[in-house]
């Protein structure tokens, strides 16, 4: 019986959207290995070995937490396909399994969205790019300090829905929906200097945003 040296797995780039399948092998002279991007060569996460186990490192750029899935070998070898998702929100970041159901699942992916959106389906992986850098920009932003909301709560969520980003304070609800589907999109995102959140009582009022 042939047993298989590697699994296989693929994460969405938090820097540009791209995707490319990595195989890992379970046993290797290194105990911590960088997965990185096959476009752009941002490090997308590491592949941590020890004790019979590999350890899959993973921050998510949605909500910030650093996620870690361990499979012992055993595991691994008998995964044919499983997605990985951030413990925090749930984000979808990647896949783990057999490389070629991996291939497969992504081209379903690519498929799927050419049918729902015939005029966009080459441009699927530019608007991935487009989101990830523009979540990456308003992470940098509320770093900064440069998102403000009127009852001066910096406790602040950024969540993807469809094309945009909606910022909203946890603690009175005020929000704020960015556009991220086209690269015009992300240079007006770069150029802002601030972003003041809606607060509730004022939505009726709110003109409608680009």
């Amino acid at each position: 019986m042939l047993i298989e040296s590697c699994t296989s797995v693929a994460f969405y780039c938090q820097r540009c959207g791209s995707i490319h399948v990595h195989d890992v092998p379970y046993f290797s002279e290194l105990r911590v290995t960088p997965i990185l991007c096959d476009s752009c060569g941002h490090e997308q996460g590491v592949i941590e070995r020890l004790d019979g186990r590999i350890d899959i490192v993973i921050p998510c750029v949605t909500c910030g937490t650093v996620n870690r899935s361990t499979y012992s070998i055993k595991k691994a070898h008998h995964i044919h396909l499983e997605k990985i998702y951030c413990g925090g929100d749930r984000f979808e970041l990647g896949y783990i399994g057999r490389h070629h159901l991996i291939d497969e699942l992504m081209a379903f992916n690519q498929a799927e969205f050419e049918a729902l959106h015939p005029n966009d389906g080459k441009n699927f992986i530019e608007k991935q790019r487009v989101l990830l850098e523009a979540l990456n920009r308003v992470h940098e932003m509320a770093e900064q300090g440069d998102i403000t909301c009127p009852c001066g709560c910096d406790a602040l969520a950024a969540d993807i829905r469809g094309n945009s980003i909606v910022l909203e304070c946890r603690s009175c609800g005020s929000d704020y929906v960015l556009r991220a589907e086209k690269a015009q999109d992300l240079t007006e995102l770069r150029s802002r200097i601030d972003i003041s959140l809606v607060a509730p009582s004022a939505r009726g009022k709110r003109k409608a945003r680009k």
